[in-house]
């Protein structure tokens, strides 16, 4: 007699790599958690832009050299947004995948233990 659902290591075979995908709205939820915890940089590094060129008058070569160090850093935050990104995103995926009783990536349990 056929069976109408499928056993669970029929599931677990054929469940591609997009079911473990979060959707548009949790990536888009994450990157406002990612852009509120990071604010406080962000504001601090244009502050501090502001309070060193308001300080003292500075050159045309001196403002310019500020400007850089200034957008240095915005780079830098945005890249650390960006690495939060993809650590919370490949937690979660592979987070449905124990869910769902696959095996997670060996590489992926290894960073997950040496974080703790």
């Amino acid at each position: 007699m056929t069976t109408l659902f499928q056993s669970t290591t029929e599931l677990s075979t054929n469940q591609s790599a997009a079911d473990f995908e979060p959707d548009e709205q949790w990536k888009s939820r994450l990157k406002v958690d990612i852009e509120d915890n990071l604010r406080s940089m962000v504001d601090e590094a244009k502050q501090n832009l502001h309070d060193t060129l308001k300080k003292a008058p500075a050159s045309a070569v001196e403002r310019e050299r500020l400007t850089e160090e200034h957008l240095a850093t915005m780079k830098n935050i945005r890249n650390l947004a960006e690495e939060q990104f993809r650590i919370a995103l490949e937690r979660e995926r592979q987070e449905r995948r124990l869910a769902a009783g696959q095996v997670s990536d060996q590489k992926w349990s290894d960073k997950m233990t040496e974080e703790q």
